[in-house]
């Protein structure tokens, strides 16, 4: 059983170049009727997980208006139409945000943010071999972002508890270091026979 609902009807209630709400008249296989369902369509995102040749991590710290402070963050934003695909946007991302460019792109993971409201996927990018290679290009509303290092030898432990605020920035920092092999998964059955 897929449990698929069927749509009934659409309403759109906002349109621009970040977001699309629409409210969905829907029935779900037990016949029930839901009206309105939000549904909310963003372009995909992008998180680039960036480590330099001497194993520091490239943040970004900025504000974020919705929860009225800073973060820091992964360098990461929307694919754009002119994105020839999702490498391309996670590298012009990595670029654009802190100056630096990357020797080996990996994309580690893709996953629905919030697949019970929102449309769009996040993918996740380990980008090893960082350097600097220009000065950051900030959009509006990127003001004051900073670049920052930090060291995954000496700050592990703080990156993996609680460095980041952001969940969808967790998630993939998480994955990122697994496929890059900061992080092991160790069966806890495994552990106990140690």
């Amino acid at each position: 059983m897929d449990g698929k609902w069927t749509v009934r009807g659409i309403r759109e209630v906002v349109r621009d170049r970040w977001i699309d709400l629409r409210a969905e008249t829907c029935e779900t296989p037990e016949g029930y009727e839901i009206d309105p369902y939000y549904v909310l369509s963003y372009p995909d995102w992008v998180n680039v997980v960036a480590i330099t040749e001497d194993q520091n991590l490239v943040l970004t710290r900025q504000y974020r208006h919705a929860a009225g402070r800073t973060f820091l963050e992964l360098p990461g934003g929307a694919v754009d139409r002119l994105d020839r695909d999702i490498e391309a946007a996670a590298r012009r991302e990595l670029l654009e945000e802190t100056g630096y460019t990357a020797t080996r792109f990996q994309r580690v993971a893709t996953r629905f943010p919030n697949p019970a409201l929102q449309t769009n996927r996040l993918h996740t990018f380990l980008a090893e071999g960082a350097v600097p290679s220009a000065t950051p290009k900030l959009e509006t509303g990127e003001e004051g972002l900073t670049v920052e290092l930090v060291s995954l030898i000496d700050e592990l432990d703080g990156i993996v508890d609680g460095l980041l605020g952001q969940a969808l920035h967790v998630s993939s920092l998480h994955s990122a270091l697994l496929a890059a092999g900061y992080l092991t998964v160790v069966p806890r059955d495994r552990e106990r026979r140690s």
